[in-house]
């Protein structure tokens, strides 16, 4: 009995210790202890994120099918900018984590000050472009008239608050790298805390607030983002991360940022490929109706609510690669990502049967239309075949990010997404006739082909000879 209590104060301390975020270097000591350490907080950050896309969902869901399909059209256009910011936040993590595992923090803070130039020049181009013509790119994409008057202001908020999600992600990244992954969560929880509080204020409205419906989520979306970025910028500047940056580290460095560009280059190409064939998916998808599309938007975003932890254990993995490879062991850092892999498996094992038998219960929390709802739990149990070997692939993408071989990963992005998904989407769901099952399988079968392809890649071992 004494034994079994401090067995449990053991690991009560060390997750308390993995949220404090005290320890920043992981190059050393157990692997499974390393893990926990950076994991706890990134899985308690994506599991916000994850409430918060929940709590969203829920929200929009009231206000009919149209704000449903207006919102997954104006996310599919935003995946975009996000793409550049996940670019961003790779080339920065990933060299930072670099230079962290090698002990120069002076260099990882030139590093993070270079990675705000670039993120505050890119990112605001794109805003301000997407802002200013946010009905004619609504229009590109195949948005209805009628949709885009109704969401029009929804759409310019939305697209122009990219500027600040490229900060935030970029910045994330910055910390992520340096080991401070409870940094992370901290913004995260805050920011979205923020707009799950001011969703249903300002749509509904309260009090003397009037309700703003549609528009409404996007306002309680940009003030959270503000917030969020304000916390990131007083936390950096205040010094309180292992990151050095005092008057030298301001300097422009353009080696630094010709890396930071190669890099982010690459990373953004890699997400924009996801991101691109989301769009060609919408189309495809949108053939069968909205009742169709609706219910695909609401599984998808109840399935993510489900996965964002493992996302979280393969964030940690990533940096764990990271920094181990700048400690010049990459053995250890190959230990790291078998072991998180299957703590990854073993989880999304758990959650696919829950999906099995708690699909319907969970889609009909936002819908009864019967369309919708066969739609969602049809897309939900058959992704959930996939979660077994997912849990690698979650795994082993962060860790080829982080080890630098971004554009190995790109390629096989390419064969999940445009080889394979898309054409068989649309030969089983339209040639063939199968509706959205063929469209179902076709993202299954992509699922299984990446997570094969990303084991015996990473099985092969050439990631270890990359240099950052």
């Amino acid at each position: 009995m004494k034994t079994l209590i401090l067995q449990t104060r053991s690991i009560l301390q060390l997750l308390w210790q993995a949220v404090q975020g005290t320890e920043k270097k992981f190059t050393t000591g157990g692997i499974n202890r390393a893990i926990v350490l950076l994991s706890v907080p990134m899985v308690l950050e994506l599991t916000m994120e994850s409430l918060f896309v929940f709590v969203n969902i829920f929200f929009v869901s009231k206000l009919g099918a149209d704000a449903i399909l207006i919102v997954g059209i104006t996310q599919s256009i935003t995946a975009v900018a996000y793409s550049v910011a996940m670019g961003l936040s790779i080339a920065a993590s990933t060299i930072i984590a670099r230079r962290i595992g090698e002990a120069k923090f002076e260099s990882a803070g030139s590093t993070a000050m270079q990675a705000i130039y670039v993120g505050v020049s890119i990112g605001g181009i794109i805003a301000t472009g997407l802002c200013v013509f946010s009905q004619e790119v609504l229009h590109a994409v195949g948005a209805p008239e009628k949709l885009i008057i109704h969401g029009h202001l929804f759409s310019q908020l939305m697209l122009g608050s990219v500027f600040l999600l490229i900060l935030r992600m970029l910045l994330n990244g910055i910390f992520r790298g340096a080991g401070d992954a409870a940094m992370a969560m901290r913004n995260l929880w805050v920011s979205n805390l923020i707009n799950i509080i001011l969703c249903p204020i300002l749509i509904f409205g309260w009090g003397f607030i009037p309700a703003l419906g549609l528009t409404g989520v996007a306002l309680a979306t940009v003030i959270a983002r503000v917030i969020g970025v304000i916390y990131q910028f007083w936390y950096l500047i205040w010094g309180k991360t292992i990151i050095v940056i005092k008057r030298a580290q301001l300097v422009f460095v353009p080696d630094i940022v010709k890396s930071m560009l190669r890099l982010g280059f690459a990373g953004t190409f890699q997400y924009l490929i996801p991101s691109s064939s989301w769009l060609i998916m919408t189309k495809i998808i949108t053939h069968f109706g909205a009742d169709a599309f609706a219910g695909y938007i609401i599984a998808q975003r109840v399935a993510s609510v489900a996965t964002m932890p493992a996302w979280g254990i393969g964030n940690a993995a990533g940096v764990l690669t990271g920094q181990n490879m700048g400690a010049k062991q990459p053995e250890r850092a190959e230990q790291t990502v078998w072991r998180a892999g299957l703590f990854n498996m073993c989880f999304l094992s758990l959650v696919a049967i829950f999906w099995l038998f708690f699909a319907k219960d969970v889609i009909g929390i936002f819908t009864s239309v019967p369309g919708i709802l066969q739609s969602g739990v049809m897309y939900i149990q058959y992704l959930s075949i996939a979660y077994i070997l997912l849990g690698y692939t979650m795994v082993i993408s962060r860790a080829l990010n982080a080890a630098g071989n971004v554009k190995q990963l790109t390629l096989l992005y390419v064969l999940m997404f445009y080889i394979t998904q898309l054409p068989l989407a649309w030969l089983l769901g339209i040639q063939m006739n199968w509706g959205t099952k063929g469209v179902f399988i076709a993202i299954l079968t992509s699922e299984l082909v990446l997570a094969i392809a990303c084991i015996l890649i990473f099985r092969k071992g050439d990631w270890k000879k990359t240099k950052v």
